[in-house]
């Protein structure tokens, strides 16, 4: 009577799966990408680092324009005066006072200087577009993160329901079991193995929940340190909109973000390379100036004067020897331009091989996605055919379990499936620049 109630204490006993986290508010995946592209710190640091560098690109940063500077100034004084002359005249004065007001406008411009302030100017466009580049890449990136934590969120969500099933079907299986055993028709070691089957079925849920709440937290972080409200997902994979004729090796080249970056670095540091060469030429100068004196003075033989006008002034300069570091700096520059082809030819390389291996697996679980859907159905079907058996008494406790694994492996494979061609998808757009229709619904 003990073993028996035991038997019943196991089976009515149940352990509390927050099932709130399942049925909480949903959250879309654009949503969680309208929030991540509002709240996300990588994008706001990208975004204040583009600004910087369109302030930059501009003629007067690149010393194209002329400075003008305007100065104004006046000084005055009293003295007592006490003079003896040669002439035997003496001069006292008390309180003899003295002013002096001044104002220039002066112009300095470097009007020759090797076209090295053009080849700045080029330099400064360069690091502007890579600016932009690096904030669509910013903002590609993150958006990709946001899909595989949204779908890893979605596959432990899917992956409890599934879990829930078997343990259900545990829990039958033991209410069978322990009712075949109270009236003696079958022997204690099924109810025993029927027990530790349903207990180990709850704790493999219980691992998968907690799964479940760390996927979320990683979507949390994701987003921006979106608050840990208790959220659920989309009970399926998203359907997401891309461009299908831009998943190929071509679109890589055209359209990848970070590949651009590096083009545009190329672009810089050419213009680099040129501002260098250019300090072999002469530079040549003008400074005029336009100036305005008045002074006066009660202790003086000249009691006013006034002086204005205008004076320039055109400078050559030429740097005859500098130490050979000219040579030296023409050098290191095309040095670190050739390192940056190299980069972009190794970049290729490896945008190339990440493509081709995401599209191959994109393939393969895209068909495996078929075949396990498939294979869900007919494990179903042969699941509630069990059932019925094991109810029935044509069939065993053992040979059930193995039906009900059987239908818990077939929709694991199959969740599992949809989740690896969701990750291979998010690549295949990630390294194609593929995510104009999930910025376009942001726009609009």
């Amino acid at each position: 009577m003990k073993t028996y109630l035991y038997y019943i204490i196991v089976l009515f006993i149940s352990l509390d799966i927050n099932i709130s986290l399942i049925a909480a508010d949903t959250l879309s995946l654009t949503q969680a990408i309208e929030i991540t592209l509002d709240h996300s710190y990588s994008i706001k640091i990208a975004a204040n680092d583009a600004a910087i560098a369109k302030a930059n690109a501009t003629r007067a940063a690149a010393g194209m324009m002329p400075m003008v500077s305007a100065t104004i100034g006046q000084i005055g004084g009293l003295n007592d005066i006490n003079q003896s002359l040669l002439s035997g005249q003496e001069i006292n004065r008390l309180g003899a006072g003295n002013k002096q007001s001044s104002a220039s406008i002066a112009l300095n411009w470097t009007l020759f200087d090797g076209f090295g302030m053009f080849a700045n100017y080029d330099r400064l466009l360069a690091l502007k577009h890579m600016g932009e580049l690096k904030l669509r890449s910013s903002i590609e990136q993150t958006i990709s993160k946001v899909i595989m934590s949204y779908c890893t969120m979605v596959r432990n969500q899917s992956m409890i329901q599934s879990s829930l099933l078997r343990e259900e079907l545990s829990k039958e299986r033991l209410r069978l079991s322990i009712l075949r055993f109270s009236v003696g028709r079958s022997g204690e070691q099924d109810t025993l193995q029927a027990s530790i089957d349903f207990q180990s079925d709850k704790t493999a849920t219980l691992k998968i929940v907690e799964q479940y709440k760390a996927s979320r937290l990683q979507l949390n972080n994701v987003m921006g340190g979106y608050q840990d409200t208790l959220y659920a997902v989309m009970s399926d994979f998203p359907s997401i909109d891309y461009d299908s004729t831009k998943l190929n090796e071509q679109a890589i080249i055209e359209s990848n973000s970070d590949l651009q970056a590096i083009k545009a670095g190329i672009i810089s540091a050419d213009a680099a390379l040129e501002q260098v060469k250019a300090r072999s030429y002469p530079r040549l100068s003008l400074n005029t100036a336009y100036s305005y004196n008045q002074s006066s003075n009660d202790g003086s033989f000249v009691i006013s004067n006034q002086t204005k006008g205008a004076s320039f002034n055109i400078t050559a300069q030429y740097d005859v020897l500098d130490g050979f570091l000219l040579s030296q700096k023409k050098e290191i520059a095309s040095l670190q331009l050739e390192n940056a082809g190299i980069q972009q030819k190794e970049f290729e390389q490896l945008l190339l091989t990440s493509f081709r291996i995401a599209k191959g697996s994109f393939t393969t679980y895209s068909a495996i996605d078929k075949l396990e859907e498939n294979n869900v159905l007919i494990a179903k079907k042969n699941s509630e055919i069990s059932l019925e058996k094991l109810k029935q008494g044509t069939m065993s406790s053992y040979d059930f379990r193995v039906t009900q694994q059987s239908i818990y492996e077939a929709q694991f494979r199959s969740i599992q499936a949809k989740y690896e061609k969701m990750l291979s998808l998010t690549e295949l757009m990630k390294i194609t620049s593929n995510f104009n229709s999930l910025l376009e619904k942001r726009t609009h």
